[in-house]
This record gives C-alpha cells, structure tokens and sequence, in this order.
C-alpha cells in the first residue's frame, strides 16, 4: 500500500500535536522525553510501537491580540518516507482557523503560505521544496512571524523566537539520524 504525502503529514501533525499536548499536561513512561532545549526550541523523542519519532519544538514569544487565549506550537519533525529521511515543519495553530484562509509565515524577507487541514487547526508546507526553504530562511533569521484568521474574523500574529532552532536541528539530526 502507497501512503500519499499528503496522508502522512496530515498524520504526522496530528500525532505531533498530539503528543506535544499530552506532554505538557501529562508525564508518563510512554510520554513524548524532552531531550534538550536549545535556546527557545525544545527537543523531544517519543516511541511509538518500536518506532521512535524525533521533533523540535516551540512556542510563541509574543502574541497579538493579548487578550485571547490559545496555545499554537511550532514543530519540525524528522520523517521517514520512502527511505529518506527529511525534516518536516509543521504548525498547531491552537484554534479554528476561517474556512477558505491560509496561515501566513514570514521570516526576513520571505514569507511562506501553508495548507491547512480538514479540522482547520493544523497547517504544513505543500511541498518538501518549500520545506527546505522555510528551514533555512529559519537558520538564517532571528525570529518568525505566523499570521492566521479565526473562525470568528480575529487576525492573530504569533512572534516566535529562532534563538536556538539551529542547535536544535543539529541535535534532531544527531537523535533521529
């Protein structure tokens, strides 16, 4: 059986998710192990089922508006398709994003559109092209910017910090080879 692309990022962020979730409101033997921090980035491993998952992830540093209340997460996780190895970045918004609206990310001067899923929670890069632009705009920047639009017409700006996401990819490399 052919896994598309598609399918296996869809999945691959809401298991991300997911975990991440489950790690900040639970700890257990089975739970997603912080590895190492790295600046504002973190570094996690998880197995599943014999299958170990390695993922970097943040959260915003600032927020706009400040007077709502949700929880986004920013994850670069390692994917094994085809047998090849790539680093996929991935976004939780932590609401519902308006139908027909893309999730906007600017980092310097470049500025990235990512496709979001059937629930309008999470949101990927289309293709792995995109994928490896959006990873070294990160290396060379100091701070990324996510814009989205809730269901309810309230446009939100999430600041993260890049302090650290080199460090942290380098050490994802190192875990997950």
């Amino acid at each position: 059986m052919r896994i598309s692309r598609k399918n296996l990022i869809h999945s691959s962020i809401i298991l991300i998710s997911f975990l991440l979730v489950t790690n900040l409101y639970a700890a257990s033997v089975n739970e997603p192990q912080l590895k190492s921090r790295f600046g504002d980035w973190r570094v996690f491993t998880h197995e599943i089922n014999g299958e170990k998952l390695c993922y970097i992830a943040s959260t915003p540093i600032k927020q706009d508006p400040n007077d709502r209340n949700w929880n986004p997460n920013f994850f670069i996780s390692k994917i094994k398709l085809n047998g090849k190895n790539y680093n996929q970045p991935s976004l939780y918004i932590g609401y519902k994003l308006k139908g027909e609206t893309s999730v906007s990310i600017k980092i310097l001067n470049s500025t990235f559109r990512l496709a979001t899923d059937e629930a309008r929670e999470r949101a990927w890069l289309v293709t792995e092209d995109e994928e490896q632009k959006i990873i070294e705009a990160m290396k060379k920047g100091y701070q990324m910017i996510i814009k989205g639009t809730s269901e309810f017409g309230t446009n939100t700006t999430d600041h993260y910090s890049l302090k650290g996401v080199i460090r942290s990819l380098q050490e994802l490399d190192s875990i997950c080879p």
